[in-house]
């Protein structure tokens, strides 16, 4: 991504963070992901976790009363300034299991700074299907560099079709499978439940890295 492209996403998440213009910011942790967590066993102390668009931090918090050491990137610095405003308010508040901690992290995630971290879990709600379709590969290499092998990465997206237009949001059928193909497996891919009548078609995508 060119610093110049970069700048205008940052400054249009930033308007739309100052704005309130976040529908997708629910204040609760999809059921989804509190289901995976309930059906695992406690994570190791201190185990990373990666929250890939964090927004203002609310799955961050979540991971790390977990016991994760939870990081959580975004590309606005607005988002960040309200995740560290939650952290605050939250950590008097929060009982986290030994090892859990809540970092934010402004980051292109499409060059994640997470190299050999061997994160156990990785969270996108809502990211990478709002990437253009150019930096997805990059995107895909990232979370696989981050993950420890048996690491899993959970992804929420709009369904995308042909009728949508360049540009659009969303990821088509089997784009998943493609896009990780040697990196991670399938491991659930279920539908998502509709908030209200004119929600969009999405999936939950359940991945992991084998090796």
């Amino acid at each position: 991504m060119s610093n110049e492209s970069q700048e205008e996403l940052r400054a249009h998440w930033d308007e739309r963070y100052r704005s309130g213009q976040t529908p997708w910011d629910t204040g609760i942790t999809p059921p989804e992901v509190q289901a995976f967590w309930e059906e695992q066993p406690p994570p190791a102390a201190g185990a990373y976790a990666l929250d890939i668009g964090c927004g203002t931090g609310l799955n961050t918090l979540f991971l790390a009363r977990l016991g994760l050491c939870a990081i959580g990137f975004d590309l606005s610095g607005q988002a960040l300034r309200l995740a560290q405003m939650r952290l605050k308010a939250r950590g008097r508040q929060d009982r986290h299991r030994p090892g859990g901690k809540a970092v934010f992290v402004q980051a292109d995630v499409s060059r994640l700074p997470v190299d050999g971290l061997g994160a156990a879990y990785a969270l996108d709600i809502g990211c990478l299907h709002s990437l253009p379709d150019q930096l997805r590969p990059a995107y895909a290499e990232g979370v696989h560099r981050g993950l420890k092998s048996g690491g899993y990465f959970h992804l929420y997206v709009f369904d995308r079709n042909d009728s949508d237009g360049p540009g659009a949001r969303g990821m088509y059928e089997g784009e998943a499978a493609a896009l990780f193909e040697g990196k991670l497996e399938i491991v659930s891919e279920v539908a998502g439940v509709s908030s209200n009548s004119v929600s969009r078609p999405s999936r939950w995508i359940l991945l992991r890295k084998n090796r």
